[in-house]
């Protein structure tokens, strides 16, 4: 007969395996997706699941080796890279809102520099070389495959005067 061995951690005295571990991981990571826009603490999200704060720590140390916090700071930086690459046309500022980077209701200069600062921790370039490159990667892709747009949509130069001509206006 196979036996499996649990690895685990003592809760109060219990042991909680990593089955177990990994349930926390995954709710806790869903909840991060769902609601990574909005202000998000790691106390709040312990009472919004019903697992205990001990838990959620426990399982994101044992499991990825850094903190709940950090965990969700990279997801949140890691959603920032998303919509810059998809939409650079966005301003920066704009997308550190909506990726929950800001550090309250509305956009506040020092969100920009906090921002940058843990970009370049995480990723090792600043937020407007990388924001540059998605630009010029996204105007590479257009190039690259243009989009056909009915004759009505279509960009064009208008049409060159004639002198003397008169059909044109």
């Amino acid at each position: 007969m196979l036996r499996v061995r649990r690895q685990g951690f003592r809760d109060q005295g219990r042991l909680v395996d990593s089955f177990e571990q990994h349930r926390v991981l995954l709710a806790v990571l869903h909840h991060f997706s769902a609601h990574f826009s909005e202000s998000l603490t790691i106390p709040d999200i312990s009472w919004q699941l019903g697992i205990s704060l001990i838990h959620i720590e426990t399982a994101f140390e044992a499991l990825k080796g850094i903190t709940a916090n950090q965990a969700l700071l990279e997801y949140r930086l890691n959603r920032l890279c998303d919509v810059m690459y998809h939409d650079p046309a966005l301003e920066i500022t704009d997308q550190i809102v909506q990726c929950g980077l800001s550090s309250g209701p509305g956009y506040q200069p020092a969100d920009f520099i906090r921002t940058d600062r843990q970009f370049v921790a995480c990723f090792g370039i600043d937020l407007i070389a990388y924001h540059q490159q998605c630009f010029l990667a996204h105007a590479a892709r257009l190039q690259a495959y243009p989009v056909e747009r009915p004759e009505s949509q279509r960009l064009s130069a208008p049409a060159a005067r004639r002198v003397g001509d008169p059909s044109t206006p």
